[in-house]
């Protein structure tokens, strides 16, 4: 497969294969699978019959990686077998495996755009964006902004606002950005609601990473767009880093610098 042979042939001995209990041999067969099973749709069935027994083993790596392996099959007609491990997967204990139930009702989506998800599943996606683990919080805003995309996304409120902001830090790096684009939908009730959170925002605005900078910087400017000179003095403060980003060694750290400056100026 690595070097462009079709291998397709083999598929029905790799049905069988899935049922080793060697984790990476396992996840080799499941790689093999997801790539033919849309040449093989019948024979995919049995995949889903494995996969929906990896999705009870006690072992946590191999129930997310089942359930990851079962959503990347991409067959609309196999949707019905895999909404009940989803559902399964969004209050399982290990964290890992909610991350991966949390982005696959999402590929389940996609699969079938024109459908409407459960409502029950809509909540409990929403539900989980109180989840300890911060990555199921920021996968959870991922998929809740794919499911919910003709509707205008995910909706932004003051206990979520607030909710999002205080976890902030236990995000990384892209988390972070994440969370501050989504909540430049959100308007302040208050002007003392609007400096709690500039006031939460303010270390992010000096993040020495660039893209936390940049996201906190246009969530700034979309909450003061009433105080210009808040703004001012937000602009004032990343200017520096910002023009040091345009001096980094990397183009496209560059260019994207270079947008940023232009959209602010």
């Amino acid at each position: 497969m690595s070097q462009g042979v079709d291998v397709s042939d083999l598929f029905s001995e790799m049905v069988k294969a899935c049922a080793t209990v060697d984790v990476v041999q396992k996840k080799l067969v499941y790689v093999f699978l997801c790539s033919y099973a849309h040449l093989n749709p019948e024979l995919s069935l049995l995949v889903v019959n494995t996969l929906r027994k990896d999705c009870l083993d006690p072992n946590p790596m191999v129930r997310s990686l089942a359930l990851r392996s079962m959503t990347n099959l991409r067959l609309p007609s196999l949707v019905e077998y895999v909404e009940q491990p989803l559902t399964a997967g969004l209050r399982d204990r290990a964290a890992c495996v909610r991350r991966v139930a949390v982005l696959g009702w999402a590929k389940l989506h996609n699969l079938q755009p024109g459908s409407e998800i459960d409502a029950t599943v809509v909540n409990e996606l929403y539900s989980l964006l109180r989840d300890p683990d911060p990555v199921v919080m920021v996968n959870c805003l991922r998929a809740l902004e794919e499911i919910l995309k003709e509707e205008g996304g995910v909706v932004i409120n003051k206990p979520i606002t607030h909710h999002l902001l205080n976890r902030l830090k236990e995000c990384d790096i892209w988390g972070q950005s994440e969370v501050l684009r989504v909540l430049q939908r959100y308007q302040p009730q208050s002007e003392d609601e609007l400096f709690d959170i500039l006031s939460l925002l303010d270390s992010s605005l000096v993040s020495p990473h660039p893209p936390v900078m940049a996201a906190t910087l246009c969530l700034f400017l979309s909450l003061c767009s009433s105080l210009p000179a808040v703004s001012q003095a937000a602009l004032e403060r990343v200017r520096g880093p910002l023009l040091a980003a345009c001096g980094s060694g990397s183009r496209e750290m560059r260019f994207t610098a270079l947008c940023h400056i232009q959209g602010v100026a």
